[in-house]
């Protein structure tokens, strides 16, 4: 029981905010970038990693936000490997770390640590356009089939749990504050 209370509860409510976050940023590259990335991304496929690293470096979202963006962006037309790219240095740059390596080590060794991500994002970006190119895949028909699976139904009643329970979390969560805020000035 405690696991579904950490689940549904305390969990859910620590990834409420960066999944609302990446939703919304989702909707809104669905809804504003033009449909006309693949052609861009196809002919430059190194420059749209390089554009995704440099986004996703300073940018610091969590996975939980990088990946209905990625996805977004990949139903645009943008390269999986490009996506790649910004779901692997996005969360491995956040400001936390950034500052831990520099103050534990050092400036140089924080270059070091950005400069192997950046190699290795670049990499496993180039690796994974590879294997789409030889395997003939088209990106956005996999993320767009990946809807399908399940039923409309299915997918509309999860959607009303899971936003029941963040609403349900962020209220209780709320009324704590309240309460305890309450406490304190007595």
């Amino acid at each position: 029981m405690d696991g579904f209370k950490y689940a549904f509860g305390e969990l859910l409510t620590d990834i409420t905010r960066p999944f609302l976050i990446g939703v919304l940023l989702a909707g809104a590259i669905t809804f504003f970038f033009p449909d006309d990335l693949t052609v861009w991304a196809n002919e430059n496929t190194l420059l749209s990693m390089l554009v995704m690293l440099v986004a996703g470096i300073p940018m610091y979202v969590c996975a939980t936000s990088s990946t209905p963006i990625a996805a977004a962006l990949i139903l645009k037309g943008l390269n999986p490997g490009a996506a790649l790219v910004f779901l692997l240095a996005g969360p491995a740059t956040n400001a936390a770390t950034i500052n831990i390596v520099r103050n534990i080590f050092n400036t140089r060794a924080l270059i070091i640590y950005l400069s192997m991500i950046a190699i290795c994002s670049l990499a496993m970006g180039a690796a994974v356009d590879w294997i789409y190119t030889a395997a003939a895949i088209n990106p956005q028909a996999i993320v767009g089939q990946a809807g399908e699976v399940i039923p409309y139904s299915v997918q509309l009643t999860a959607a009303m749990i899971l936003t029941g329970l963040i609403l349900y979390n962020t209220l209780s969560r709320m009324k704590h504050k309240i309460d305890r805020a309450h406490a304190h000035s007595h």
